[in-house]
């Protein structure tokens, strides 16, 4: 139940704050007063939308909060910018507009002349049924293995899609991978084979080129080994004269031996040259099958590692079509008549259910002076040819809620063929239809907060004080908010407010208080005779309300 409303600068309300009562709590006032404007500002805070004309003229923005009371106590605000735009908030944690709409909808069930209803949405009549048909647990059974029915549907047709192409891409698959095979690329074999094929594409130079080199450090009369040697000779004289130059001395010998090495080792590397034009051939080939490779399958042999790791799970995967399609088959018919079984046993039920429903409905309609009417629940469902499911023989469109569509259909005057209830007149009328359908459903509907803007429109005497009695008792188990402008509403209520305007600073503002005992007699008998109270009108209205707690 909503336990306080707190308003701030919504259209002429400056600032309110209301707890708000268990059972029957009705509210009053003068036209123009702010009653509609309440409630306006309750539905804004509970998902309803809201126009920027509501934020109070001179303010940056509204705002409406309620503290509702269901399993713990939740704060739900939302603001109304100057702009048009909204935010919402549950205990100060932002939320987006289609999570905070979801959060609120079974928190208050708004009848009133310009709201959307929540029993007027078709798509809520199943629930509604479902709910008087004591069915929950079947219809939870249905859902369940709707969803995983659905899953097996979705994967069969994955995998038939699959089995399609298998053919073509399992040989492509096998071309890819024997192309692989059959070169058998090692990790960086192209790097190494590269520097192979470059020395070898270039022995020639290598050889001529060392031989010269050769010649000059050793062989010929001028060579640098030849020079140091003179070199050497020299310098072993002078040290005769001077130790000093003996480190100098040994360094030239150092230079000649390495000199010697190095020449040895260019003659050796030369004899282990080896001209093949073969393997030059060979490595040439094996090099342009490798680049072929990189270039089909990704640029290096890294990546055609990983297309052949790829490629052989996804063959493996396909080869094992048949047997994937073979199960999921199987799973499809076992869920397809787990499904059928329990659809079947709901729509019995439902059907059984409706009928009952419908007559106590029109049975509660006939006692709020809506004599004659007609109410009817139809059940049908649609027809598709892909379907697995089968109603009378028919392939029929099926959902998590079983095969069966479900609408309330209304005539409100004899002669007069039922229509669909979402189609129909609203007002007055509408809220007296919904009022029945609340007393009959009162149990198994989820809202725990009714409110009922304006019910009494167009009745008068014994239909007013049907309502009335009904309204009192749907308020036993619900908390019932109502704006009226009937003293036999008014009379029934555990609680009243009473709403009126002042000017304050030369702004309008609007003052709603939980009238007393006097209070409340003073505005019954202003319901009854308008503005003048006269003592006999007061003692006219202790009679009545004696009358009616009697």
């Amino acid at each position: 139940m909503i336990k306080k409303i707190f308003i701030k600068d919504f259209a002429i309300i400056r600032e309110m704050e209301l707890t708000l009562n268990r059972g029957l709590t009705v509210i009053t006032g003068e036209t123009g007063a702010g009653k509609s404007i309440l409630l306006k500002a309750l539905g804004f805070a509970l998902g309803a939308k809201s126009d920027k004309t509501y934020v109070r003229s001179g303010q940056e923005q509204s705002v409406v909060e309620v503290e509702v009371e269901i399993d713990k106590n939740n704060i739900y605000r939302r603001l109304l910018s100057k702009s048009g735009r909204s935010r919402s908030f549950v205990n100060d944690k932002p939320f987006i507009e289609s999570d905070y709409k979801s959060s609120v909808k079974v928190i208050a069930d708004f009848h009133g002349q310009n709201e959307q209803q929540y029993i007027l949405s078709s798509n809520t009549h199943i629930d509604f049924l479902d709910s008087f048909c004591n069915s929950k647990q079947l219809a939870k059974k249905i859902e369940y293995i709707f969803n995983h029915l659905s899953k097996t549907i979705e994967k069969l047709s994955e995998a038939i899609g699959q089995q399609k192409i298998a053919s073509n891409q399992k040989e492509l698959l096998k071309f890819q991978l024997n192309e692989i095979k059959s070169i058998s690329p090692l990790d960086n074999e192209d790097l190494i084979l590269g520097r192979e094929f470059k020395r070898l594409n270039h022995i020639d130079e290598l050889i001529s080129t060392i031989q010269n080199m050769n010649q000059s450090l050793t062989e010929q009369d001028h060579s640098i080994y030849r020079q140091l040697s003179s070199t050497l000779n020299d310098l072993e004289r002078l040290t005769n004269y001077d130790k000093e130059l003996n480190p100098f001395m040994d360094s030239i010998k150092q230079a000649s031996v390495a000199i010697q090495d190095a020449s040895f080792g260019l003659l050796q590397h030369i004899e282990s040259l080896d001209n093949d034009s073969e393997k030059i051939k060979f490595l040439e080939e094996r090099l342009q099958a490798i680049e072929g490779l990189k270039r089909k399958y990704g640029g290096s042999i890294e990546s055609i590692s990983l297309f052949k790791k790829q490629a052989q799970n996804e063959l493996e995967a396909l080869s094992g079509l048949d047997e994937k399609i073979k199960n999921l088959e199987e799973e499809k018919i076992m869920f397809v008549s787990q499904y059928q079984k329990f659809a079947d046993q709901l729509h019995l039920l439902r059907s059984e259910k409706a009928k009952i429903l419908s007559k106590k409905i029109e049975s509660e309609m006939t006692e709020l002076n809506m004599p004659g009417s007609t109410f009817e629940i139809n059940i049908k469902t649609k027809t598709d040819s892909e379907s697995s499911i089968f109603h009378n023989q028919e392939k029929v469109v099926f959902g998590p809620k079983g095969y069966d569509n479900i609408e309330f259909f209304l005539s409100a005057n004899p002669g007069e063929s039922p229509k669909p209830l979402v189609k129909i007149a609203s007002g007055g009328e509408v809220s007296r239809i919904m009022l029945a359908i609340k007393s009959i459903l009162e149990k198994s509907d989820p809202v725990n907060t009714l409110i009922f803007d304006e019910i009494d429109s167009g009745i008068s005497g014994k239909a007013a004080e049907k309502v009335a009695l009904s309204l009192e008792a749907l308020a036993k188990n619900k908390q019932v908010l109502c704006i009226t402008h009937l003293p036999q509403i008014a009379s029934k209520a555990d609680h009243h407010i009473f709403i009126n305007k002042k000017i304050i600073n030369n702004k309008t503002e609007v003052i709603a208080n939980y009238l007393n005992e006097d209070g409340r007699l003073e505005a019954i008998a202003s319901l009854f005779s308008g503005e003048k109270i006269s003592v006999e009108s007061i003692s006219t209205v202790k009679e009545f309300r004696n009358k009616v707690h009697g």
